[in-house]
């Protein structure tokens, strides 16, 4: 079992090395930088759920997870006044990003077994990264070992964790629109209840209930989720934000079909920011999550501990 684990590992840090200098898909790298492109705009929606702490708690230590894009969160999280030191598996793009300046701090590591100290940061992001993971669960509890204040995700909506009849029955039907071959047809892809990457790990879906669990087992005060449709279309990251496209229009029809079928409680959001905290927030920390459409929610706490 640990060669599989290992594979894995080895197979998530060669990913970034086509992407560096001189590698296949070096253009590609440096369009991420693009602004005023979709991609851009996509990128610092998902960023923004890190805002409401930023605000609450100026000059906060951050560590990134899973930050293998130049260090592009950690930079984003120093953009906003924190302190931030970026890490991933692989430390290739990152030594490229400290180099330029782009970030100030980062180490190669491990999310499974982190090699910092009990409570080294306040806050810990880990964003689109934790469905990578073999054992994201393993790497959740490490995220909490170091940050002394909260963690934060950023990730897929497990859509078969219902919330009521009308979202089991509305995944029952578009499974049966799939088993007619429709999606293939249309969309050239399929729904599937498992997937699986070629770099070896299966993806990893998040739901509330699932981390409220795990903040309810370790005795914390606070979750807190936002749901939230960001529709990607293949090839569209390039596609400037200004004038007509098809893509950009695709883009924007699904996105607000999206957001109407989550808001009529069809489906739930096809992303989810969660917010794990340790201790009780300040009372400017929960003004600042509600305000930004978070649903905050206390929990009971251990009465045996």
């Amino acid at each position: 079992m640990s060669d599989q684990f290992e594979k894995s590992y080895s197979l998530h840090e060669q990913h970034f090395d086509k992407y560096s200098k001189g590698g296949d898909r070096e253009q590609i790298a440096r369009s991420w930088f693009r602004e005023g492109t979709i991609g851009y705009e996509q990128a610092m929606l998902r960023n923004a759920v890190s805002d409401p702490l930023l605000l609450a708690y100026p000059g906060a230590r951050w560590l990134t997870v899973g930050d293998g894009r130049y260090g592009s969160d950690a930079h984003y999280l120093a953009s906003k006044g924190a302190i931030a030191t970026a890490t991933d598996i692989s430390d290739t793009l990152l030594r490229e990003g400290a180099a330029s300046g782009y970030i100030s701090a980062f180490s190669k590591e491990n999310a499974e077994a982190l090699s910092y100290a009990d409570d080294s940061f306040d806050f810990v992001l880990c964003k689109e990264s934790y469905h990578h993971f073999p054992r994201p669960m393993k790497a959740l509890y490490e995220m909490l070992r170091v940050g002394s204040k909260g963690v934060v995700l950023y990730e897929p909506t497990d859509h078969y964790v219902y919330a009521h009849f009308l979202q089991a029955f509305f995944r029952a039907m578009l499974h049966v629109v799939n088993a007619l071959g429709i999606f293939k047809f249309f969309l050239g892809k399929e729904i599937k209840r498992h997937t699986y990457e070629d770099v070896g790990n299966y993806v990893y879906k998040i739901s509330e209930r699932e981390i409220e669990k795990v903040a309810l087992g370790l005795n914390y005060p606070y979750v807190a989720f936002k749901g939230m449709n960001i529709h990607h279309v293949e090839g569209v990251d390039n596609v400037p934000v200004t004038g007509f496209s098809m893509a950009k229009l695709k883009v924007r029809l699904v996105t607000a079909l999206l957001n109407l079928i989550s808001f009529l409680g069809i489906t739930a959001p096809q992303s989810m920011a969660a917010i794990i905290l340790k201790d009780n927030p300040t009372e400017e920390c929960l003004h600042a999550l509600k305000a930004a459409g978070y649903r905050v929610v206390k929990l009971p706490r251990n009465p045996y501990w």
